[in-house]
C-alpha cells in the first residue's frame, strides 16, 4: 500500500507532500520521494490530509455502548448500584458482541487504533474486535462476587496471546470489590505469562476515605504493601491522591489512564495530573465507557484534559496542546509496550484527517497540533490498523447493519 501526498507531524510542525508505504502490517518507508512502485498493491491520495499515529484508548468498557444515556446525571456508586449492575447481570454474549462492534464502529471514526478495556465476556469481545479489525489489549472483570472468573484467565491468555490484534491481560476490578487473595492472584497470573494488570484506583473521594478509615492505608499504599504495583499496571482515574501515593505511582513506573470527561460528568473530581507530571509518572488518555462519558473519542477528551487542568491550577501555559497530543499516542505506546508511531519499521496503524474542515482553518506550519487538541470536531477519513484499511472515505463497511442491530439488542436487554 502507498499513501500518497499526504501531511504529517514532523517536531510539532506540517510537512506536507509525504509518501508512506505500507508492506504487510508495518510501515516500510516515509519521504516525500517514495515512487508509486516502492509498495505493492492500493494506492490511497491523501493530498489535503493529515496522517497521525493511531490514537489509543487507554481504559474502556466498550460494550457498554449498548448503556449510552441509559442512567445519566448520577454520582457513581448510586449509579453502579442501582441502575449499571443489575442491567449487566442480564448481559448475553450475544449483548456483548454488538455492543462491542458498535464501539469499534465509534473508534474507527475517531482514529483510535487501539483500546484498552476491561469487562465481561472476553473471548467474544476478542472475536468481535478482530471482526472489526482493531487491535485491543482485553481483561475480564474480576470481582470477589464473581469468585468463579479467575480460573478463566489463564485458558483466556493462552487462547489469544499469540495473536496479532488481541493481548490478553488481568483485570481485577479495583481495591474496593477484590480480596487481597484476588490481587494477588492476579498479579502472580499476570507474571507468569508477562501480560498487563488493569485496575480502577483511586477515583472517588468517598472510596479512598472509606478504604484508609477500614485499613489504615489509601489504595495506592495498599496495592503497594501487597506488591501490585510496577510498569505492567494500567490504573484508570487516580483522582484522589496524597503526595505519598503520586510518589509511589511515580517510583512504581505505574501507567495512570486519565479519563476527564467520565470523571467530570460523575463528579468523581479533576486528577492531580500536574503533580503526577512532575513527579515523572507515564500518563495516558482514556474514555471510560460510553455509559458514563457518553462517547468514545480522544479528540474530546484531549481539549477537556487540557482546559480542566488549566482552570483547576488558574494557569493557561499548563498541558499544553504537545504533551497532551502525546498523552494519546506516545505515552500510551510506551505504556502497552507498542512499536507505533509514523516511522519506518513501525506497526502500520495510522489515521487520515481531512484538513478541509472549518476547525482546521486558518492552518499555518505550526498550529496543527493545537488545532487537533483544541479545536478537531471530526473530520477523520481513513483509519488503518496493521496496514488493513477499516474504514476509507468516510465509508465502514456493515456499519448500518450494526448500528441495526445494536439498536435491537438495547431494546431486548431493557424488557428482559
Amino acid at each position: 500500500m502507498l499513501i500518497k501526498d499526504a501531511s504529517i507531524m514532523q517536531d510539532g510542525k506540517l510537512l506536507r507532500d509525504v509518501n508512506i508505504a505500507i508492506e504487510e502490517n508495518r510501515i516500510v518507508g516515509i519521504d516525500p520521494g517514495l515512487a508509486d512502485g516502492s509498495s505493492d498493491g492500493e494506492v490511497i491520495d491523501a493530498s489535503g490530509m493529515l496522517a497521525i499515529p493511531g490514537l489509543i484508548n487507554a481504559h474502556t468498557h466498550l460494550a457498554m455502548t449498548l448503556f449510552r444515556g441509559y442512567a445519566d446525571d448520577m454520582e457513581l456508586m448510586p449509579w453502579l448500584e442501582e441502575k449499571i449492575w443489575p442491567l449487566e447481570a442480564k448481559l448475553t454474549s450475544e449483548d456483548i458482541h454488538w455492543g462491542v462492534k458498535l464501539g469499534c464502529l465509534e473508534m474507527i471514526r475517531a482514529g483510535i487504533t487501539c483500546y484498552n478495556d476491561m469487562y465481561y465476556f472476553m473471548d467474544e469481545t476478542a472475536r468481535a474486535t478482530k471482526e472489526m479489525g482493531l487491535r485491543a489489549f482485553l481483561s475480564e472483570v474480576l470481582f470477589d462476587m464473581r469468585p468463579d472468573i479467575i480460573a478463566t484467565t489463564e485458558p483466556f491468555i493462552k487462547r489469544w496471546k499469540e495473536d496479532d490484534l488481541i493481548v490478553p491481560a488481568l483485570g481485577p476490578h479495583a481495591v474496593y470489590t477484590c480480596s487481597e487473595e484476588t490481587l494477588l492472584k492476579s498479579k502472580e497470573i499476570a507474571e507468569k505469562h508477562d501480560v498487563m494488570l488493569h485496575i480502577h484506583l483511586s477515583e472517588t473521594r468517598s472510596e479512598v476515605e472509606s478504604f484508609a478509615k477500614n485499613c489504615g492505608q489509601s489504595p495506592v499504599e495498599y496495592l503497594d504493601s501487597l506488591g501490585f504495583l510496577s510498569g505492567r499496571v494500567i490504573a484508570a482515574h487516580c483522582i484522589w491522591l496524597s503526595p505519598k501515593d503520586i510518589s509511589i505511582i511515580a517510583e512504581r513506573k505505574v501507567n495512570v489512564a486519565h479519563c476527564s470527561i467520565s470523571n467530570h460528568k460523575l463528579a468523581s473530581g479533576i486528577a492531580p495530573l500536574d503533580q503526577l507530571q512532575m513527579a515523572g509518572a507515564n500518563i495516558c488518555l482514556g474514555t471510560d465507557g460510553a455509559s458514563s462519558n457518553n462517547s468514545l473519542n480522544l479528540f474530546q477528551e484531549m481539549k477537556t484534559t487540557a482546559i480542566a487542568q488549566k482552570c483547576a491550577h488558574s494557569r493557561p501555559d499548563l498541558f499544553r496542546a504537545g504533551e497532551v497530543w502525546k498523552m494519546a499516542t506516545e505515552n500510551a505506546y510506551a505504556a502497552f509496550r507498542l512499536d507505533l508511531g509514523l516511522r519506518a519499521g513501525a506497526l502500520a496503524d495510522l489515521a487520515l484527517i481531512d484538513l478541509k474542515k472549518p476547525w482546521f482553518c486558518p492552518l499555518t506550519g505550526d498550529n496543527i497540533v493545537s488545532h487537533l487538541v483544541y479545536s478537531a470536531q471530526g473530520g477523520v477519513d481513513t483509519t488503518i490498523v496493521g496496514g488493513r484499511v477499516l474504514m476509507r472515505g468516510g465509508v465502514i463497511p456493515g456499519e448500518e447493519a450494526i448500528l441495526d442491530r445494536a439498536q435491537q439488542q438495547f431494546q431486548d436487554l431493557v424488557t428482559r
